[in-house]
């Protein structure tokens, strides 16, 4: 039985205010919304942003030996993992603040491995500021409103926030740039994306290692061509100028915005708001696992899944 009323996200959103307010207004923008499904999806649509520099591609790929490789589904789950802990908590909360601290963590023992890829602070304020404003420019891509002025404050308020969890992998120095406001996120991003990156070799494996795991885990094999259709019509003109790949069909780009658009119009207008995060459900199934092993006598698989439990709440 439903507890709150069918659409009630929006409603919370407003009477809340973006300077003091903003985790709860990012949370309730993108935690509530989300299942498996659309998250290795955006995953799969949006991670070559973020490596369209020849630096970048190189040290995901690592000549064919990285997690990308040797464990797609986990490297797909881990930034999933991430994302979700970010928007339910906000960088004020310590889990946050741990999630971070593990990725800077990594970050530095790669960059011990690629000397100067990671010392670029340009490619990390680029992606703080796409996280800030991905839905936004989304939609308008789509044709639909984007972020009501409200929401632009709290993004900005959270992202810059988040901003100051990270530092540079290669120098050690904490970031710096994050623009003062919506405005200037948007404008970072268009410039980012506007630099001629030079050649890349590497941009066909990314899109090749973005397409297969999702269709892989969605599709079964006679529909994995729509699942590449799916996430190669979203990609915008800058990944295939970037990552020297060629752009798909307008048929192909159509399908792929009319799927995007039609979820979302779905679950902003008829379908009911969730009255919990993607991430409470995933606690829910985790703890559910670990009572069944305890009444079957698995204990040390329980004790294990119920330590997973706390470390991600």
């Amino acid at each position: 039985m439903r507890t709150k009323p069918r659409k009630w996200i929006n409603d919370e959103i407003e009477r809340l205010d973006p300077y003091v307010d903003y985790e709860r207004i990012v949370a309730l923008g993108t935690s509530y919304y989300v299942n498996d499904f659309l998250m290795d999806y955006i995953y799969a649509f949006t991670f070559p942003n973020f490596i369209a520099p020849a630096h970048g591609a190189e040290v995901v790929l690592r000549e064919g030996k990285g997690k990308i490789y040797s464990a797609p589904n986990k490297r797909m789950d881990d930034t999933s993992r991430h994302m979700l802990i970010w928007w339910e908590n906000g960088p004020s909360h310590p889990a946050t603040q741990r999630s971070v601290e593990s990725i800077n963590r990594l970050h530095e023992h790669w960059a011990k491995q690629y000397p100067g890829n990671f010392d670029h602070n340009d490619d990390y304020i680029y992606t703080l500021c796409y996280e800030a404003a991905f839905m936004h420019r989304l939609r308008l891509r789509l044709g639909l409103p984007g972020y009501p002025e409200n929401v632009q404050i709290a993004s900005v308020r959270f992202w810059a926030r988040m901003a100051l969890l990270f530092r540079n992998a290669g120098t050690g120095d904490a970031l710096s740039g994050f623009p003062e406001d919506f405005a200037g996120v948007m404008a970072f991003m268009d410039e980012y994306e506007a630099r001629d990156w030079g050649d890349n070799s590497h941009g066909p494996a990314v899109i090749e290692r973005m397409v297969t795991p999702f269709a892989d885990r969605h599709f079964p094999r006679p529909l994995r061509g729509v699942a590449r259709a799916l996430v190669l019509g979203m990609y915008p003109d800058h990944i295939f100028r970037a990552h020297n790949v060629p752009r798909p069909s307008r048929f192909t780009r159509w399908f792929a915005q009319s799927f995007m658009k039609v979820g979302l119009t779905m679950s902003e207008r008829y379908l009911p708001d969730p009255e919990v995060t993607l991430a409470e459900k995933h606690r829910q199934a985790r703890a559910n696992r670990v009572q069944q092993r305890v009444q079957s006598g698995e204990l040390p698989a329980a004790v294990r899944e119920a330590e997973d439990v706390a470390a991600t709440s």
